[in-house]
């Protein structure tokens, strides 16, 4: 390879980790636990998703100002997928050229990449969801290909190890569920709402109360049953751990049982995610890593 390029690439995963890293409470809470080698192509991905969740997120943009963005990202995972590095667009090019690397280091399809921006255009218009079953499929493309790319990361394909993929789409899921659960205010704040009507109506209650915070018992209702819906789904996936090897299994180990310990710290409150907003700390991020390891 030539000299020049390799620099480039080594470059741009420098960026992609100084975006990482500026946001690493997002990360995995055992996300140390990934080979240094392998680190840098979970940087380049997560700066990938990071920059368009930036763009869905972020106020002050308009809704048409949202999907022209999101947009120009879907242009540039074109020019990388026909190996066009000389063309990219200056604000991203290091995420697209640390991106190109990584996609034909590994083998990893564009498409999957193309998933996640097709939930990011979603947030960009949705604001609100009928159905359980709705935020399922959302969840397909928002979380599930996150955990696909991590399997890529380690080698792994969803042909031969289509078991492990399918059980790595129930923990992604679940752990999609869990940050609505977690982030119900946060999100009211930005206009959305992933409660899903139904649930809410099912329950006697409804989006006006919602956004007036009101934490009666049929809102306490409403979360207790997501939360259970939740924990099913982690339980579905969680044998994926058995299935894995070496430290991309204690990765995993650790992601789950982060999960689950903020579905329970939220039933520790009571469900009451309105007037408070549940975290993990660092006490318990060394409780995590004491259960994955022992």
């Amino acid at each position: 390879m030539d000299n020049n390029i390799q620099a480039d690439f080594d470059y741009a995963y420098r960026y992609c980790k100084e975006i990482a890293i500026s946001h690493y409470e997002n990360f995995p809470v055992g996300s140390l636990l990934i080979q240094k080698k392998k680190r840098k192509f979970i940087y380049s991905i997560y700066a990938f998703a990071r920059f368009a969740d930036d763009i869905a997120d972020l106020g002050k943009y308009s809704e048409k100002e949202k999907l022209k963005k999101l947009n120009e990202l879907d242009i540039e995972l074109t020019k990388i997928e026909k190996g066009n590095l000389y063309n990219l667009i200056p604000e991203t090019k290091n995420i697209f050229m640390a991106l190109y690397n990584t996609v034909n280091e590994l083998k990893i399809p564009v498409e999957k990449f193309r998933n996640l921006l097709s939930a990011f255009k979603q947030d960009a218009v949705k604001q609100s969801y009928q159905t359980f079953e709705e935020l399922i499929a959302y969840s397909q493309y928002s979380a599930n290909p996150v955990g696909q790319l991590v399997l890529y990361v380690f080698g792994y394909g969803p042909e031969r190890d289509k078991k492990i993929f399918e059980r790595s789409d129930k923990i992604c899921t679940a752990l999609q569920l869990t940050n609505f659960w977690q982030d119900v205010s946060v999100d009211l704040n930005m206009k959305r709402v992933y409660i899903p009507h139904r649930i809410m109506k099912e329950f006697g209650y409804n989006e006006s109360l919602l956004f007036q915070k009101l934490e009666n018992d049929d809102f306490r209702k409403i979360i207790k049953s997501l939360v259970i819906k939740t924990r099913t789904l982690f339980e579905e996936g969680k044998d994926i751990v058995t299935m894995l090897n070496g430290r991309l299994k204690l990765e995993i180990k650790a992601t789950i049982a982060g999960g689950e310990e903020i579905l329970n710290k939220i039933e520790s409150i009571n469900y009451n995610v309105l007037s408070r907003r549940v975290d993990i700390n660092n006490f318990d991020k060394l409780k995590l890593l004491g259960k994955v390891f022992f």
